[in-house]
């Protein structure tokens, strides 16, 4: 890649509280902007990043058999929902949660005193499948659904068939008041740990010479399943716990995936390309998606080069 395409976007980062950014061509670093040392030794919060590493727990557990189908209602892992009388609730799916779409009323979980029951008390606002809300109760009830599936907490499911395999040996993951692990905002996790789930994504599930993730779980998982911004050049989706961009009216079409957490924090994965970028960041209000502008321009200036 040009050397001034890459001093111009450090500039751009130095100007910014973006605290560090680094662009990998498949396992190889090309670029690299560190603040300093402080901000990549400590495990930092990545917010909803969280939701995108809870996407992959339900696809080993779907990888080891241990969830059958992903379109099974989720009354078979929550009896409150058997027991009430509203039918919508009872079409309510794995799925259904993976992609947003539960349906149900989007309400702060946090100063409830019992998150999942709080969550799956709220009426059902719209038919299940048919509308995006973005939300962290649905992100929740998939954390649950892994504790009471694999018979351990979600952050010790993870350490075994995720972080293990991935080197993550440093993280903090808060619980709700019952013990079970915020699905929605709750890890911290290092940098370079950040890195590492975005070569998993580049990589289609294998880490070094690993599978820790099925690469048919991570096609599923990329898919813009709901669209949900779309102008004459570009269109934002979601796919399972991931965010979705396509622009077709270039060429060549760009498209990527990527996950986003509050303050900009972001791992984007451009397939196409085999290209990596990673960003931590502590940005307020509109400056928040100023890495992914950042990203867009270098794709842009990248993919006029191919």
């Amino acid at each position: 890649m040009d050397k001034l395409l890459l001093h111009k976007l450090e500039k751009k980062l130095k100007s910014i509280r973006i605290e560090a950014f680094v662009v990998h061509k498949g396992s190889t670093r090309i670029f690299e902007y560190v603040k300093n040392k402080k901000v990549v030794e400590k495990p930092a919060k990545v917010y909803s990043i969280t939701k995108s590493i809870v996407s992959l727990l339900i696809g080993i557990m779907v990888d080891q058999g241990l969830i059958k189908n992903i379109h099974e209602p989720i009354q078979n892992y929550f009896p409150e929902i058997a027991e009430s009388n509203d039918p919508k609730k009872k079409e309510i799916t794995i799925f259904h949660l993976l992609t947003m779409t539960s349906g149900l009323q989007v309400r702060d979980i946090q100063g409830s005193k019992n998150w999942v029951k709080f969550i799956l008390e709220q009426p059902v606002i719209y038919n299940p499948g048919s509308t995006f809300q973005y939300n962290s109760g649905d992100s929740h009830l998939l954390s649950a659904i892994i504790q009471q599936v694999s018979g351990m907490p979600t952050a010790l499911f993870a350490e075994k068939y995720l972080f293990g395999p991935l080197g993550i040996n440093q993280y903090n993951w808060l619980t709700d008041p019952q013990g079970i692990h915020g699905g929605g905002f709750s890890i911290s996790l290092k940098f370079e740990d950040m890195v590492k789930i975005g070569l998993l994504l580049l990589n289609e599930g294998r880490f070094n010479s690993k599978q820790v993730v099925s690469s048919d779980w991570i096609l599923q998982a990329r898919r813009p399943y709901k669209h949900l911004d779309t102008t004459e050049e570009d269109t934002y989706g979601y796919g399972y716990q991931l965010w979705t961009y396509e622009n077709m009216n270039i060429h060549p079409p760009i498209e990527y995936y990527y996950a986003n957490g509050l303050f900009g924090q972001y791992i984007f994965v451009v397939p196409q390309l085999n290209i990596l970028a990673v960003a931590k960041s502590h940005l307020q209000n509109d400056q928040q998606s100023a890495p992914r502008i950042f990203f867009e321009e270098l794709l842009g200036s990248w993919m006029e080069e191919e």
